[in-house]
C-alpha cells in the first residue's frame, strides 16, 4: 500500500498526460459510455461534476443530459466541508470558488434521495468500486444521503485490480467503475 497522496499525485500525472485530442476523445467516450448505462436511461435525475484542470472532460455529458430532458445537478462546496447540488439548465450562471472551480449559482436542491444517477468524480478507482478522491472528503460525506446510482469513471493507468491506496472506513465506494479505451 502506498500513501493516499502519493497515490493521488501518481494519478493526476497519469491524468495531466493526456493531450488535448486525446480528453476531446474522452469527452465522447464518457458520453456514449454513460448514456450507454441502463441506470443512466432509467434516469430522471443525474449529478455530475463539471470537470476541472486534469480532471476527465464532462461538459459534452452534461449537455446530453439536458438534451435528453434531464433534470441535472452540479456541486457547489459549502462550509464544514459539504456539498450542495444545485439545478442548472442552459441558462445557469456560475462563479470561481475559491479554489479555483467553475460552480453554478443557484438554490440548494434539498432531498438529495431522490437523485437517480450520480457521476463519481476520482483521480483512480478499483475493480471493487474503491475510489481515490481529491482529498478533501467531500464525497464521502454526501454519497450516503443518496440512494441513486453510483458511476466511476477512469483512464486504464488509474484503474486498479485492487487498490493500492489505504482504504478507510470513511471511504465511499461507486457501483460500477468505467474504465475509458486507451485515447
Amino acid at each position: 500500500m502506498i500513501d493516499k497522496n502519493e497515490a493521488r499525485e501518481s494519478a493526476k500525472k497519469n491524468l495531466a498526460k493526456l493531450s488535448d485530442m486525446q480528453r476531446v476523445a474522452m469527452m465522447q467516450q464518457i458520453t456514449r459510455a454513460v448514456t450507454a448505462l441502463p441506470a443512466w436511461q432509467d434516469a430522471s435525475s443525474v449529478a455530475l461534476t463539471l470537470s476541472q484542470d486534469v480532471e476527465l472532460p464532462t461538459q459534452l455529458l452534461i449537455q446530453t443530459a439536458l438534451l435528453q430532458g434531464k433534470t441535472v445537478y452540479l456541486p457547489k462546496v459549502a462550509p464544514q466541508r459539504q456539498l450542495i447540488f444545485i439545478q442548472i439548465d442552459e441558462s445557469t450562471e456560475y462563479e470561481r470558488h475559491r479554489f479555483g472551480m467553475l460552480e453554478p449559482i443557484g438554490e440548494p436542491f434539498g432531498d438529495v434521495s431522490t437523485i437517480d444517477f450520480i457521476l463519481v468524480p476520482g483521480l483512480a478507482f478499483s475493480a471493487a468500486g474503491d475510489r481515490l478522491g481529491f482529498g478533501g472528503g467531500y464525497y464521502d460525506r454526501w454519497l450516503p444521503k443518496t440512494t441513486g446510482a453510483k458511476i466511476g469513471v477512469t483512464i486504464p493507468d488509474n484503474y486498479m485490480p485492487t487498490p493500492t491506496w489505504t482504504i478507510e472506513k470513511t471511504d465511499q465506494q461507486v457501483d460500477e467503475v468505467i474504465v475509458l479505451p486507451p485515447a
